[in-house]
């Protein structure tokens, strides 16, 4: 019988609501010879590599449980896409 899935995370409704784009041209390129060595379509290397991924991160000790219930109830924002004004914060400090 199939369980029914969990609810997305704030991350995954984000990357639902929108096609995942790689806009790093190096990186499309690498995975691109990669697919061509092996004669694999790129989404299903992309797919190995996260499951590699996550296999390996897997093996690493887990954190203790009061810490990611800690996460759980005080999640980092989404990375804005913005990039910090260096100059503005150094002024804040009277930096130059």
């Amino acid at each position: 019988m199939n369980a029914p899935l969990p609810p997305p995370t704030r991350a995954e409704q984000q990357a639902l609501s929108a096609p995942f784009l790689i806009e790093d041209e190096e990186l499309v390129r690498a995975i691109a010879r990669l697919a061509d060595e092996r004669g694999t379509p790129m989404h299903e290397i992309v797919a190995l590599a996260i499951a590699d991924y996550a296999h390996r991160h897997s093996l690493a000790s887990p954190a203790p449980e009061w810490l990611r219930r800690f996460w759980n109830e005080h999640p980092m924002p989404l990375p804005s896409g913005l990039k910090a004004d260096k100059r503005f914060y150094d002024s804040l400090n009277d930096e130059e």
